[in-house]
């Protein structure tokens, strides 16, 4: 026979686990807030770092001076990962504020 589940039970298994769980939290190397600007930057200079990375493996294996091809397509396919992600967060920016600019007041 199938029993129905009780929901005080489930609700004292959750509240079980809550207390027992740790917490989490997160803390940045510096406790000083970046501005948007800033991490804006941060994420561009590093998709361009990546890019650069690649860049470099390519040119090695091409010249020769290394024979490792599975380093170059994964490095390839991180630094197209990394673009087009960063191509996808300026694609919403825009159309958000095309969006709001829309609006009416």
């Amino acid at each position: 026979m199938i029993e129905g589940i009780e929901a005080s039970g489930l609700l004292q298994q959750i509240n079980d686990i809550e207390q027992t769980s740790p917490t989490r939290e997160i803390v940045t190397e510096n406790e000083t807030p970046q501005s948007f600007s800033d991490v804006l930057s941060d994420a561009i200079n590093g998709v361009d770092q990546t890019m650069k990375t690649s860049d470099a493996k390519v040119q090695e294996f091409v010249a020769g001076e290394t024979d490792n091809v599975h380093d170059v397509m994964i490095s390839m396919q991180r630094a197209k990962l990394s673009f087009d992600l960063m191509v996808e967060v300026r694609n919403k920016v825009v159309e958000t504020y095309q969006e709001v600019s829309r609006m009416q007041i």
